[in-house]
């Protein structure tokens, strides 16, 4: 095996991995908020999902322009807070 082949070879791995490391789905940080947010209520997944959505429609009219994110993270703060 000459040196360009090896080159070569590593050149093709490194192009692999990194289209890998593109392609790659990045965890939804809404995902695991909300989940938290569903613990720390203590209600059934129903009544807690329908908690949230009025939590986050009067926290988006009371702040207006920001993400999803922000306002579940926003929610999850001030519940961690309240049971302290």
């Amino acid at each position: 095996m000459s040196p360009l082949h090896l080159v070569a070879g590593i050149s093709i791995v490194f192009a692999v991995l990194f289209l890998h490391g593109l392609l790659q789905r990045r965890p939804d940080p809404a995902l695991s908020l909300r989940a938290r947010y569903l613990a720390l209520t203590r209600l059934s997944p129903a009544e807690a999902r329908a908690h949230l959505a009025g939590r986050l429609e009067s926290l988006s009219e009371r702040f207006p322009g920001h993400s999803y994110v922000w306002y579940l993270s926003w929610l999850v703060k001030d519940l961690e807070r309240s049971k302290q």
